[in-house]
């Protein structure tokens, strides 16, 4: 949006310099991408006046003209074919330079001197006309500075509005935010509209079939048009808007849009086969010609009007060839409708054209804004194309939309800001954007139809603070008041696993939910899958039932690119169905494989096993504060015997162990892969929200060791189970820290070497109560387990 500040003074006073405006209106989030100045280099043209035009006597096409430049008269050569005596026109004095580089100097054309030059628009940047001089208006003062004369000295404001703010594609709206700004009131003048008798009802009717595409259509006939030039004022405002000046009824309507931010069009009525204006969608297929002369090819999400039979325009985006403003025209329907702007966004982006029209009704334009934009172009054809406005509106409104109210309550208001507004404050800051309130306990605010991005209090309340001003909001440092959001318990518990895990040397991987179904069903999993209705592909047709699957990709990636050691997590969303319910679940997926450290001169290269597994999963459950158990379990993707059901608390929590060689060889996998599934919301649902602690021993400990040979089958846990239960309260901890198989013991048998720690907290312990306590724990074993001492 290009806002000229000339114009923008117009509707509202204000004295800063351009410089100082554009500040203020980006800190109220209307974001003024660059200041471009007008009318700048035209010191020495001035205003001047053809007094005498007699012919060249060396050049057919060449004029010498006696000009009037207020203090004296000049001799100028002249070849336009447009100059005549008793003209206005601009003149570049000697030692003038024009825009376009032009140096004007005493110079001789074919033996006449000549002593400066009669501009045209073109050599001046003002305009675009370059067949013949520009003819100023007869009232201006001869001698005059042509700058001031015909006000381009100007700044225009390019400003790079966001797509909620559509009440600021106008003038009208950015003067609004400028008058809040500073204090100052908006100018609201008038409409001076005289109306013959005739009745337009009698002219034209306006039939909606669409109503939900088009929910208001109005329509004014205007009479006994003349198409001709626009005024060069009208034109300078078009120019400063980027926008071409065409005749006077197509720029009036291009003004009113660009002034108050409603789209018009101008239809020649006389082309119109009825008496009526119909609103439908197009039909798939149909085709139509639009003023680009480019034949479209539409479908059902574009809305047409219609004269009844035939289409004219499509609405909202584009006009008809056939029924444009020409020369010729006499009669003009002229148009101001509100369209849905999702209608308007489908058909446009469908057309693949973007208008001036289009980027207004997509954002919103204003329903309850059509009958003031229709007058106001209807006034100024009736002044400017000696039109006759027939009497009254057309206007087919049949769900009118209504403002919507809004409570604002002052102390929330104070409370989200950290200010200390008083309600008249924050009444008069709502005043400032036309936001009238009133005072019912709370504020109730009605908020007008050309804002269509307010709907909350807290949409309200970001208003005061743009007008009241961020910099005048203090800075805090800590979030404070009602804003602070609580994290979730899962959460808190999820960066605490995160920062476990990459404290032990683990990356965190980030995959799809959605997998391939074949190799899922590869995977033997127990669950059925879920599958989507729209896949992009087959082969992300179903929600992963399991964190093996993509992380498995991961780990046979990065061994394809020769990286040998992995230690991998994913804290992920797996989908399975029990029945016909979806159930979803967050889980906590590990895998590791390669080798245990780094290569380094001091240790020497070791495998990772299932025991690193092991203890990354017992480190995270203790700094969870869980228990942690492990039992032989049977798992599809893991191997037969090396495969464990985690519990904690006797709840079981999933499974960890070595994957399987069939899953290895599904995804090409040679070495070792120790996998890990955990259900993550369990988990968190048993982590204690508070952590409890005990004072240090203030008793010495006692160890003791103790190597029994029991069978192979025989699991370590069962053995360090019954140790606790004997040791009872005494028993501090216990270590399993040899594992011997060999020539000392039996075929069958293994030996396992344990470290027991006993401590009372209640006295120090003698040898011989360690000593008795010790010899139950031995007694209990062999009489359980058939353990023997190794000697």
């Amino acid at each position: 949006m290009k806002a000229s500040v000339r114009w923008l003074k117009e509707f509202v006073d204000f004295d800063l310099p351009v410089e100082e405006l554009a500040r203020r209106i980006t800190d109220a989030g209307l974001e003024v991408e660059t200041i471009t100045a007008l009318g700048q280099g035209l010191d020495k043209v001035v205003v001047g006046e053809v007094r005498k035009v007699s012919k060249h006597p060396r050049a057919d096409k060449l004029s010498v003209c006696d000009v009037g430049v207020g203090s004296e008269n000049l001799q100028i050569v002249c070849g336009a074919p447009n100059v005549e005596a008793k003209a206005k026109v601009p003149v570049a004095l000697i030692g003038a330079e024009l825009p376009g580089g032009i140096q004007i100097t005493k110079s001789s054309l074919r033996g006449v001197d000549s002593f400066g030059m009669i501009c045209s628009e073109k050599e001046l940047e003002i305009g675009e006309d370059e067949a013949g001089i520009m003819i100023l208006d007869s009232d201006l003062k001869v001698g005059e500075p042509i700058s001031s004369a015909l006000e381009l000295e100007d700044y225009v404001l390019d400003l790079d509005l966001t797509p909620n703010r559509p009440d600021c594609l106008s003038v009208l709206g950015v003067a609004r935010e400028v008058a809040a700004l500073c204090g100052s009131q908006l100018k609201r003048s008038e409409i001076n509209l005289r109306e013959v008798a005739e009745v337009a009802q009698d002219r034209v009717q306006v039939e909606i079939a669409d109503p939900a595409g088009c929910p208001r259509y109005a329509a004014r006939v205007i009479e006994g048009i003349v198409i001709k030039e626009s005024p060069f004022w009208l034109k300078r405002k078009l120019y400063a808007a980027g926008m071409r000046p065409i005749n006077n009824v197509v720029d009036i309507t291009n003004l009113v849009m660009l002034e108050l931010g409603h789209p018009l069009h101008a239809f020649d009525y006389r082309l119109f086969q009825t008496k009526k204006v119909v609103v439908r969608r197009a039909q798939e297929g149909e085709k139509f010609v639009t003023l680009d002369d480019v034949e479209r090819t539409l479908n059902k999400e574009v809305l047409l009007i219609t004269d009844g039979t035939k289409p004219v325009a499509i609405g909202g985006i584009m006009g008809g060839l056939e029924s444009e403003v020409s020369p010729d025209t006499r009669t003009v329907l002229l148009e101001s409708a509100y369209f849905d702007p999702r209608v308007i966004r489908r058909g446009r982006m469908f057309l693949g054209i973007s208008t001036e029209s289009s980027q207004r009704f997509e954002r919103g334009a204003d329903p309850n804004g059509v009958i003031k934009a229709l007058d106001r172009a209807a006034a100024l054809m009736q002044d400017l194309a000696e039109g006759e406005v027939l009497k009254g509106v057309v206007d087919n409104y049949p769900a009118p939309i209504h403002p919507v109210k809004v409570v604002l309550r002052p102390k929330r208001v104070n409370q989200i800001l950290s200010t200390n507004l008083a309600a008249e404050r924050i009444k008069n800051i709502l005043a400032s954007l036309d936001l009238p309130a009133r005072e019912n306990g709370d504020l109730e605010v009605e908020v007008p139809s050309f804002r269509p991005d307010l709907t909350r209090e807290m949409d309200l309340i970001e208003e005061i603070a743009r007008i009241h001003g961020y910099d005048n909001i203090e800075t805090t440092l800590r979030a404070g008041g009602g804003l602070v959001t609580e994290v979730h318990w899962e959460d808190q518990v999820s960066r605490r696993v995160k920062e476990f895990m990459v404290g032990r040397g683990f990356f965190e991987a980030i995959t799809n939910n959605l997998v391939d179904p074949e190799m899922l069903e590869k995977l033997n999993e127990e669950v059925g899958p879920i599958h989507i209705r729209n896949p992009l592909s087959q082969d992300l047709s179903v929600l992963s039932s399991t964190l093996a699957h993509n992380l498995l990709l991961v780990v046979a990636r990065n061994k394809n690119r020769l990286e040998k050691d992995l230690r991998i997590f994913e804290l992920g969303k797996v989908f399975w169905l029990e029945g016909d319910r979806p159930e979803e679940r967050l889980h906590l997926g590990l895998a590791l494989s390669g080798t245990r450290e780094p290569r380094h001169w001091e240790s020497e290269e070791a495998e990772i096993d299932l025991f690193d597994l092991k203890g990354t999963v017992a480190g995270l459950f203790e700094a969870l504060s869980l228990p942690f158990e492990l039992n032989p379990g049977d798992k599809g993707i893991l191997e037969s015997g090396r495969c464990f059901q985690v519990q904690t608390a006797g709840e079981p929590i999933g499974f960890i162990g070595e994957l399987s060689q069939r899953v290895m060889d599904i995804f090409g996998v040679k070495e070792k892969v120790f996998w890990a599934e955990l259900d993550f919301e369990k988990m968190a649902a048993r982590v204690p929200k508070t952590r409890r602690f005990s004072s240090l021993p203030k008793f010495p400990p006692a160890d003791r060791d103790v190597a029994v040979v029991v069978d192979e089958s025989l699991l370590s846990k069962a053995i360090e189970d019954k140790i606790k239960e004997v040791g009872g309260d005494l028993l501090e901890s216990i270590v399993l820290f040899d594992v011997y198989r060999g020539r000392q013991v039996p075929a069958g048998k293994k030996s396992l070497a344990y470290s027991i720690c006993y401590r009372s907290q209640e006295k120090t312990l003698t040898d011989g109560e360690v000593d008795e306590i010790h010899r139950k724990v031995i007694s209990e074993l062999e009489r359980t387990f058939g353990a023997t001492l190794r000697s």
